[in-house]
């Protein structure tokens, strides 16, 4: 368990430092409503809209998280020439994000997830996106840009949600940086080799079982990735479960989630992936960095839908569990 005046004094040395991210941007649009009838047309229900509201995803909440947690956060990806891609801007403009490092891809549409939901039950999720690499002229202008605003930061967080914005050629220019800036990740499977010798990485347990071959539990896949791709630490989240740390081809420990109401686990990971690089920025060692990062991402899982945290809720919530 964490102690309430460290988590203070860490909080107090990670405020106002400098954050870039990196990946997949998305707008979240939530269709909020009633089920009134079944269609004549089809054996689907009717769902008559009542309210309709927009969020940051992707990487683009991650940038949120950041933020609510007290970093100045800048934001290098791509969105499309699009409504959809003006209103993400909008918000992350709005809330204090520095926009500049978002680039215009006229090939490709801003990723977006309509969410249906009636009666607070989601029924049904729509969504518009390309999951191709990008070209290579727009893949040399982003990583470009995500080089430049990272020499100017304390650490770069990269987001991937496989859209095809992490490709090898722009995390190898961020590994340029390597030694000079805390290079953080949240991969997936099938770009988990382009990030042989980042510093930290984060992935939930069945992430982490789809990056090996021939692997079925988390423990195995934990002990061959951190060794695979020479990391300082590879964090391995399990939903209630907590956490698992490895390093070296060896496992740290195994951190308990603490115990709440649990809500929404939606957008989870990329507070755990915000809190776990801050804690490491204001000089935690990677086991309390851990803790940082669960404590935050078990302040999240008590709202609904795609939420962040701030240090107050973790400090309430931190001495409610005492």
């Amino acid at each position: 368990m964490l102690e309430t005046q460290k988590l203070q004094d860490w909080a107090n040395k990670w405020q106002g430092k400098n954050i870039l991210v990196v990946g997949d941007l998305m707008l979240d649009e939530y269709i909020i409503g009633t089920a009134e009838r079944i269609s004549p047309e089809a054996p689907v229900p009717v769902i008559l809209c009542e309210k309709r509201t927009y969020g940051a995803g992707g990487a683009a909440n991650t940038a949120l998280n950041l933020l609510s947690l007290g970093a100045k956060v800048f934001v290098c990806g791509l969105i499309g020439n699009d409504w959809s891609g003006e209103k993400l801007k909008e918000i992350l403009k709005e809330s204090g994000v520095d926009i500049i490092g978002i680039l215009i891809d006229h090939h490709r549409p801003t990723t977006l997830k309509t969410r249906i939901v009636a009666q607070t039950q989601q029924v049904a999720r729509v969504d518009v996106e390309s999951r191709e690499p990008l070209n290579g002229s727009m893949e040399a202008s982003l990583r470009g840009v995500a080089r430049e605003l990272g020499r100017e930061c304390d650490a770069i967080v990269v987001s991937d949600y496989a859209k095809g914005v992490v490709t090898k050629g722009l995390i190898s220019g961020l590994l340029e940086l390597r030694g000079e800036i805390l290079l953080v990740a949240g991969p997936k499977p099938k770009n988990i080799h382009h990030f042989v010798g980042f510093d930290y990485l984060s992935l939930n347990r069945s992430e982490a079982v789809a990056s090996v071959n021939g692997v079925k539990s988390f423990f195995d896949a934990g002990r061959e990735l951190s060794s695979r791709l020479e990391v300082q630490g590879l964090v391995i989240t399990l939903g209630g479960e907590g956490c698992a740390l490895f390093a070296k081809g060896e496992q740290l420990a195994q951190l308990p989630a603490l115990r709440v109401q649990v809500y929404d686990v939606a957008g989870a990971g990329d507070t755990f992936l915000a809190a776990l690089t801050l804690g490491l920025v204001a000089g935690c060692n990677f086991v309390d960095a851990a803790k940082v990062a669960t404590l935050a991402a078990a302040a999240v899982v008590r709202k609904v839908g795609v939420a962040t945290t701030n240090t107050d809720e973790m400090l309430q919530l931190l001495k409610s569990a005492i």
